[in-house]
Parts: C-alpha cells; structure tokens; sequence
C-alpha cells in the first residue's frame, strides 16, 4: 500500500495544530428564521479562515498528495463556516437537522458543493461539532475555490441525536440531505449573504458518503432535476449494493470492520425496513451488546474490538447458510435491494472512485456497478470508473477528494 501521509498521526497533529490555531475566529451568535413554509431555522457562525491561511494547508497537503498542489491556484478568497440547523422529516414527523455551511467572502452568486461523509458512530464527530478536523477543514476550504460548501451531519447527529442514525436508509438520507441544500439557499437569502447559492449543484462523497451520493444523484436526476441543476457527480468507494456487500462478508473467513454489519442491521431496525432480531444473524455473545455499543458514545475501532473479526464466530449458522433463501431473512433481503443503487440511464457526468487494496468495501463493488451503468447504455464519456492504484479505504479518501474536486473546477473555472 502507498504510504499517505496525511494518515500519519504525525503529520495529522502538526496539521490539527496548525488548523486549531486558525480557529480563534469562532462565534456563538445564533439567528433564527421565523418563516414558518422554510426548511431553513437558525445558523450560527463557528469559524473563518484567511485566503493566505487555506493556502498555506492546501500547501500542506501537496506535500503529502502531490495533486493537491494543483488546488491551491484556485483559493481565491478567506471562508466563514457556519452550522445550519433546518427542517426535515423523518418517519412522518418533522424534526430538526443539522450540517454545516461554508461560504466564500467574495460576493457572488456561486454554486453548490455537497459532500456526503463516510461512516460515524460518534455524535462528537458530526460535521457541525467536529469542524476543526484536519479532514472537513480541507473539504471546508474548496469554498474559497468558488463554491458554497454544504457538509450534511445526517440524521442521528447534530441536531437530531435522539433519532438513531438510519445508516444505509436510502429514503431518509436523500431527503434529510435535499433539505439541507434547500436550507442552505433560503439561509443565504435570509441573512444576505455576500455569497449566494445559485442553483448549479456539484455532489460528492465517499465510503457511506459515496452510497449516499449515488443515491442522491438518481433522486435529483428522477424526481427533483427542475429544482436542482446537477452539475457532476463524484462517488468514492460506497457499498452501492448492499446485498454484494453482504455476500462478500460472510464469504470471507476474517472481516476487518464488523461494526458495519451490525450498524446496518440497528440501523435499519430502528428505521422499521428490518424485523429481525440481532440474534437471528449475531451469535449470542455479539447480539447482545449491540445497543449498548452504538450509543453515540462508542468510535468505530471501540466496538469493533468488542465484536470479533472472525465470521463463523460472529455470525451464526443459519444466517450464513440460509440467508438467500430462508424466509426467516425476507426483510433484511427486502431492505438491503431497496437501499441499493440500482442502475439507470444517468444524465450527469459522473465518476465512480474506488482503491484497489479496499478490504472494507471491495474495488468489486464499484465494478459490478459500473458494469451495470454500461448495461443499460450509459456511455464511458458520461460514466467513468477511477481506480486509485495502491490505497486502501481509509487513505482513499484524499486522493477521491482532490481528483474530485479539480473535475468540478473544470465545469466552474
């Protein structure tokens, strides 16, 4: 695998530093909007950054991706960065949401970007709480590039903590995250904004955050392409069939992340798609500590080491053998073909991202989807597979941002 080291608790200390030290810029005013007919609530300003100092951390990370060098032309200006609190509804009830909102100080009407993060258990990682992250800070600053950055904290966290997270619920998350753009435009028009949000949108994420953008992509492209105006779309490595993912897992001996598998299951429980028990595919030792692990509390690593890596002891028998046929799984077969991205004939350009060394979500994945697209006519030039040559899932994810983000700039100079 290459070596990133952007991944290198050094490096990531020298920067998270460097980062803190910009952050004294932090204010806690809060503003409401009283329309009532608006998904837009309140905001409140976090933080600003100068153009010098959003160089200065590109700069950083050209020395670790040499591509990210190729960003630093384009910061043309400082960034405030605010939390947004909106309207959304979920399971029929409408409940507040949260994200952040990252806007140029140059004035102008400028276009969206949406990035879809990957997964979280931890409520002290959402977006909105965890701003000064070496990670969202780079994806914060793309706003100095002439963009109005939105970076959703999905239901579950932020301001919806007392929702459990529906990971890997593909209707919740595309309206939790439609919401959040609209939110964004009514906040610039409320508070006017030197930067306003026009209607030109450009997507983005990766692991979850590549599932959620995908899905997001055949929404706007199906039912909302008179609201939204899709620009491009890029997807890094996200478990776009969730029925793939599943039968890659219980086909290895040893799966290094087998929180996944129990966050899909809780999460899509609490969402009601899923009716069975954690003992119907956990073993007893594992189900039982299932809730009591995802309490917001508990990082990813944490309950992985209190499950175990190890597939015949972590799921039981009948569900490995029984789980395609068996009428005991009908629902979870049922919710996992209803939250995957099947294909269809997309009308944006879109790149697929994926590295090859990915043990978490196999490169397979996003290769069967491809070969799906191509089946049902979608063209290389509209549809292009990347492959990111020697990186695993976690150090992925920069080479999938930069690569992304210099494809937007060619559409929005």
């Amino acid at each position: 695998m290459k070596r990133n080291l952007f991944l290198n608790p050094a490096f990531i200390l020298t920067v998270f530093f460097y980062i803190f030290s910009l952050n004294s810029c932090k204010n806690d005013d809060e503003k409401e909007n009283e329309n009532e007919g608006a998904r837009f609530v309140s905001q409140q300003l976090l933080s600003s950054k100068t153009e010098s100092e959003l160089s200065v951390i590109y700069t950083f990370l050209g020395a670790t991706y040499l591509p990210a060098f190729d960003l630093v032309p384009h910061v043309k200006s400082g960034i405030k960065i605010h939390k947004v609190i909106y309207k959304t509804d979920y399971q029929n009830q409408e409940v507040q949401a949260s994200g952040l909102v990252c806007i140029p100080d140059e004035p102008g009407e400028y276009p969206v970007l949406c990035f879809q993060n990957g997964t979280n258990t931890l409520y002290a990682k959402a977006p909105s709480k965890n701003y000064s992250d070496p990670l969202f800070t780079v994806l914060e600053g793309v706003a100095s590039m002439g963009f109005i950055v939105v970076i959703p904290d999905y239901l579950g966290f932020g301001e919806s903590e007392q929702i459990f997270h529906p990971y890997l619920h593909s209707e919740t998350t595309v309206s939790a995250i439609l919401d959040m753009i609209r939110a964004t435009k009514e906040f610039s028009e409320e508070e006017n904004t030197v930067a306003q949000s026009g209607k030109d949108l450009f997507i983005l994420g990766y692991s979850q955050g590549g599932w959620a953008t995908l899905s997001l992509q055949k929404a706007i492209e199906q039912n909302y392409s008179s609201e939204f105006n899709l620009v491009a779309s890029a997807c890094g490595a996200g478990p776009y069939n969730l029925n793939s993912l599943n039968e890659y897992v219980l086909s290895q001996n040893e799966y290094p992340m087998p929180y996944f598998l129990a966050y899909i299951l809780k999460g899509h429980k609490s969402a009601g798609s899923i009716t069975n028990g954690y003992a119907d595919v956990f073993n007893a030792t594992y189900a039982s500590k299932i809730d009591a692990l995802f309490d917001g509390k508990h990082s990813g690593d944490e309950i992985n080491a209190a499950l175990t890596t190890n597939i015949n002891q972590l799921i039981t028998a009948g569900y490995r053998s029984g789980y395609k046929t068996d009428a005991k799984y009908a629902s979870i077969r049922s919710a996992f073909a209803n939250n995957s991205v099947t294909a269809w004939n997309v009308s944006t350009p879109t790149r697929l991202f994926h590295a090859s060394n990915d043990v978490y979500i196999p490169i397979s994945i996003t290769e069967k989807m491809t070969n799906d697209f191509r089946a049902v006519g979608v063209p290389e030039s509209k549809l292009q597979m990347i492959t990111i040559p020697g990186y695993d899932h976690p150090a992925g994810v920069i080479p999938t941002g930069v690569n992304a983000v210099l494809w937007f700039l060619s559409f929005n100079p």
